[in-house]
């Protein structure tokens, strides 16, 4: 047999194979969708979870940056009895105190922060890149994916 010969049979049998299995998946997919109910939307997810919380609270550098009230807004995140308000809040305050963090390292940090705030990879990767005892660099483990993203969102707005 020649090689296109193999090619073109091979093709259709995954054809064949194709449209086998398909079209009775997509008839099936419609009547489901079509009996599937109406819910609901779900509520928006808080920006920390109580986890996150009690870590950016168990983080000396962290907790030293925060003032009063944004203390008792990631106690009641930790706690879970925030309220939505308070959770944005906590969020807000952990952004805030990094970049009391970044600020306090020296001017030379602060340009590089500023520099690599331009992309949120680039910051992530310039994060990473520090000393694992760095208190910027704990702050920012403590802190999850969303609250992470949210400090860049701050960083970044910081550049302008």
């Amino acid at each position: 047999m020649k090689r296109t010969t193999l090619r073109v049979s091979a093709a259709t049998a995954m054809a064949a194979v194709t449209f086998g299995i398909a079209a009775p998946a997509a008839s099936a997919g419609e009547e489901h969708h079509a009996k599937a109910p109406v819910v609901a939307a779900a509520p928006a997810k808080s920006a920390l979870s109580a986890a996150e919380a009690e870590a950016l609270l168990a983080t000396p550098a962290v907790r030293a940056e925060l003032t009063p009230e944004a203390r008792a807004e990631l106690r009641a995140v930790a706690d879970g009895t925030a309220t939505e308000a308070q959770a944005k809040g906590a969020a807000s305050s952990a952004a805030k105190a990094f970049w009391k963090l970044v600020k306090k390292a020296g001017p030379k940090v602060v340009k590089a922060a500023k520099k690599a705030a331009r992309k949120y990879s680039t910051f992530r990767n310039w994060v990473n890149d520090l000393k694992w005892y760095n208190p910027i660099k704990l702050a920012w483990m403590a802190a999850g994916q969303e609250a992470q993203y949210r400090i860049w969102k701050f960083v970044h707005s910081q550049t302008g």
